[in-house]
């Protein structure tokens, strides 16, 4: 575990890279300086011409900015057309069919075959891996003889999902957060952050103007660009609150799941608090080091999903409600939560909590006015 003083150190030296100078070059300028030891007299003609030849690699760039920023902008367009539009107009297909090797289970590949849909995708926009989860029922809440159940996990209820849907196959990592956010707020992060291509650091500049702030504001934000390449790529990204996270969904027509549809993937058929042995499948408080870790390094459950337990929390897009199961106890089809209220759902456990936290049915609820904290991350899905 990290003490009060190296986090705050930490977060001092987050501070001064975030103000630090920016450091980029346009792609194909170049410069020569002088030596110091000799003396150049100032040019005296055609600086008018000078000036306009050091302008055209900038203008350039600029071009290319603004064509890749159109590009994105059809592409965002094209696949946030609503629900029923093809799968491969929003993502490129890996598998269609299930494999055997990774989805065991021959009632599980028999419901995934006949959802028509392929079973694993890679977002378009995102880069982020998908795989189908076919509707179905199950129970919800408090495992059978499970003794760590809380009382808001009670009554076990039964839920039917009558729609399939997509999910993650990871954490969303550092990398992918980075590429469409153009800043990484983790707290366990490599501080050299992996260089941004001129044309598309342009483009995430010009739209953070749009949203409203100055071009130093966008590049403060965007932060230094150093040419090392990030170390924690693919651990999670942490330390997110929900607002950020929904600007990322929005880029790319991606939603949180629902408590259920997490619930639903997490158990993948079982009926006990996890799928599996917790060292085995889960990075939690007493293996973890205090750290999160790259997602998918440990074993997958029954459905090919990494890390539904453990390494980060994960947000639903559910309110929490204490006494929300009591409403649900005669069961519930495709269920969406409680109204509005100030707490919402994170489920799965992490590198920071023990065993009896780090189960399907575990239920933890954050204040959405709290600070953001360092093991809390998501994991993105959508319906087809």
């Amino acid at each position: 575990m990290n003490t009060s003083s190296d986090r705050k150190s930490r977060w001092s030296l987050l501070a001064l890279l975030s103000f630090a100078p920016v450091l980029w070059a346009v792609a194909g300028q170049t410069s020569t300086a002088p030596s110091p030891s000799k003396s150049v007299a100032a040019p005296q003609a055609a600086p008018a011409a000078a000036a306009g030849a050091a302008q055209q690699p900038q203008n350039a760039a600029l071009e290319a900015a603004k064509a890749e920023q159109a590009r994105m902008a059809g592409l965002i367009a094209a696949v946030s057309g609503g629900t029923n539009i093809p799968v491969n107009a929003w993502a490129d297909i890996i598998e269609a069919d299930c494999d055997a090797r990774v989805v065991t289970d021959e009632k599980w590949r028999a419901d995934i075959k006949a959802t028509g849909l392929p079973w694993r995708v890679r977002e378009k926009i995102t880069g982020i891996e998908m795989l189908l989860i076919p509707p179905g029922r199950f129970v919800m809440g408090m495992s059978v003889g499970d003794a760590d159940a809380s009382a808001d996990e009670r009554p076990s209820h039964e839920v039917i999902l009558t729609k399939p849907f997509y999910l993650g196959r990871t954490e969303v990592t550092q990398e992918q957060w980075t590429r469409i956010m153009g800043w990484n707020e983790s707290y366990f992060q490599d501080f050299n952050f992996e260089a941004i291509p001129a044309e598309d650091r342009e483009r995430r500049v010009l739209e953070l103007i749009e949203a409203g702030y100055t071009r130093q504001q966008a590049e403060e934000k965007l932060g230094p660009v150093l040419m090392n390449k990030v170390e924690t790529a693919t651990w999670p990204v942490e330390t997110v609150q929900p607002d950020s996270i929904e600007l990322f969904l929005s880029k790319a027509a991606l939603r949180l799941p629902t408590e259920a549809e997490w619930e639903f993937a997490c158990r993948a058929g079982t009926s006990t608090s996890r799928y599996g042995e917790l060292d085995v499948i889960a990075w939690h408080s007493g293996n973890s080091e205090g750290r999160t870790h790259p997602v998918g390094s440990k074993l997958p459950n029954g459905l090919g999903l990494y890390d539904m337990i453990g390494n980060v929390w994960e947000w639903c897009s559910d309110w929490y409600g204490s006494d929300y199961y009591r409403n649900c106890e005669l069961g519930a089809t495709d269920p969406k939560g409680p109204g509005p209220v100030p707490f919402r759902v994170l489920r799965g456990g992490s590198w920071d909590h023990q065993a009896d936290k780090c189960r399907g049915s575990f239920r933890l609820n954050h204040f959405m006015g709290d600070p953001r904290v360092t093991d809390f991350g998501f994991r993105v899905a959508r319906t087809p």
